[in-house]
């Protein structure tokens, strides 16, 4: 009986990830220590990054994970979507706005893969350009976000996929 007010396990597994992934994103140490922007570019350049971290433990493996990671991009999408029509952006905007959030975030995920598989300049530099907006100021900042970055990176390395998928995860790394 009512059949369709119960969500797919997949689905709420991925909302679940999801709200983990925000939660990490919104830790006030990256707004107030590492001085990201607290506007809705910063919370996005974040909730990227951290967004890339599952992308990119998850990229070579089986076709399930990449299903995943698929209906988590679609997650956040329709988060954005809801989160721009409650701060009031024009319904006729929204979906444009949605598009270019859309392309913003896989630009980004593209650069963060190239850039840590690289050198740490290339991560530096990738880093100031898509969290602090090319004002490379934050020097201090900068390394510490890196040294965040690269600590998740190792530590999602060692979680195995299912507990991913289960989104039985944590961000464990101190920022």
């Amino acid at each position: 009986m009512f059949s369709f007010l119960r969500r797919d396990n997949s689905s709420s597994k991925v909302d679940k990830a999801y709200e983990i992934v925000v939660n990490q994103s919104r830790n006030p140490i990256f707004y107030k220590e590492l001085l990201i922007p607290d506007n809705i570019d910063g919370r996005f350049d974040v909730l990227s990054l951290h967004m890339f971290f599952i992308f990119s433990r998850l990229k070579n493996e089986e076709q399930i994970a990449a299903d995943f990671s698929q209906a988590l991009f679609d997650t956040m999408f329709v988060d954005m979507d809801q989160s721009l029509r409650e701060m009031g952006v024009g319904d006729l905007s929204v979906g444009k706005r949605v598009k270019d959030m859309g392309k913003a975030l896989l630009g980004r995920i593209e650069a963060y893969d190239k850039a840590f598989s690289a050198e740490y300049s290339d991560i530096e530099a990738t880093i100031v350009r898509n969290i602090y907006r090319s004002d490379g100021s934050h020097s201090p900042q900068t390394r510490r976000l890196i040294e965040y970055s690269k600590g998740t990176i190792e530590d999602l390395a060692l979680i195995p996929k299912e507990e991913i998928l289960d989104a039985n995860f944590s961000f464990t790394q101190a920022i």
